[in-house]
């Protein structure tokens, strides 16, 4: 006897902007309580996936099989279905194999707490060992992976969440040339956490951006804490790329120097940390501490 199934229609376009973010938002929503089902995926109206968000459907999709449903992809238009297989999303929910990774693409995986050093090493080689990667120091390059890392750990330890999930996408043919990578969970959101510790009922968007201001951290104990996201603020800001929070009914972009606020319809039950980064910036990046004042000309 067939498990009883539910029919999800994936909209004409999934991308980092608000309407991707609240189809993620909806769908966790709509399907948080489910168990014991059949879960079908339509593809068919689907003309573009970014392949950096394979992190939040994956996250999704993973807690429905905790659950015990079955996963099904359908109608999988071939320029997805190439990605999804070069990405190894495909493989994480169905029986077809995928070739080697792609060079263009951040494949899909997920870390938990303990596994610091495979994700320092995962994002080393699939992000800045990557041609064309903004150039810098190997200080400043060690400072920005453990800020990237710190992402990575902020969202399982304040999410308490069993993993953080990854993917992401080198598009050197996008005007200007980008490379994007997210990580998600789906734990207690940013709003939940900062309104706890300041013990108020701000929106969303307004605790995302005390969490962005350096030094604010709900952290306790004798750990630091809010440090590391400072670092790769100004680095996404002396590159032109961005950064985008999305967290519960919140959504902060930063882009060119200005945080932008974007108002979500739905309400995502985690976080979304999506970075992305120019390709071929002529800067060479180092701290300020690495500087020589005395031999600069």
């Amino acid at each position: 006897m067939s498990l009883r199934f539910i029919q999800i229609t994936i909209p004409k376009y999934v991308l980092c902007n608000v309407n991707g973010y609240d189809f993620f938002a909806k769908l966790a929503g709509e399907t948080i309580a489910i168990t014991n089902l059949e879960v079908h995926l339509y593809f068919a109206e689907c003309l573009w996936f970014d392949g950096t968000l394979c992190a939040v459907l994956g996250n999704i999709l993973d807690g429905l099989r905790i659950r015990n449903n079955k996963i099904r992809l359908f109608d999988l238009p071939a320029h997805i279905l190439t990605t999804f297989r070069r990405n190894k999303f495909l493989e994480a929910f169905t029986d077809l194999s995928s070739n080697d990774q792609a060079p263009l693409t951040i494949p899909y995986q997920k870390f938990k707490l303990q596994d610091e050093d495979r994700a320092k090493d995962f994002i080393k080689k699939q992000l800045f060992d990557k041609p064309d990667m903004p150039k810098m120091s190997d200080e400043a390059k060690k400072s920005v992976l453990v800020s990237i890392f710190e992402v990575c750990v902020n969202a399982i330890t304040h999410g308490k969440c069993d993993s953080v999930y990854t993917c992401g996408q080198i598009s050197p043919n996008r005007i200007p040339p980008e490379v994007a990578i997210a990580f998600v969970d789906l734990g207690r959101t940013i709003k939940a956490n900062v309104n706890e510790y300041l013990k108020s009922q701000r929106s969303g968007n307004s605790t995302i951006l005390w969490a962005l201001d350096e030094g604010n951290t709900t952290k306790t104990g004798a750990e630091p804490g809010g440090l590391g996201l400072k670092l790769l603020q100004n680095l996404i800001n002396l590159n032109n790329g961005s950064l985008q929070i999305v967290s519960a009914d919140g959504f902060i972009e930063l882009k060119n120097g200005i945080f932008k606020e974007h108002q979500m319809i739905d309400y995502f039950p985690g976080t979304i940390v999506t970075i992305k980064l120019r390709l071929g910036d002529s800067n060479f990046y180092v701290l300020s501490n690495e500087i020589d004042t005395d031999n600069i000309f």
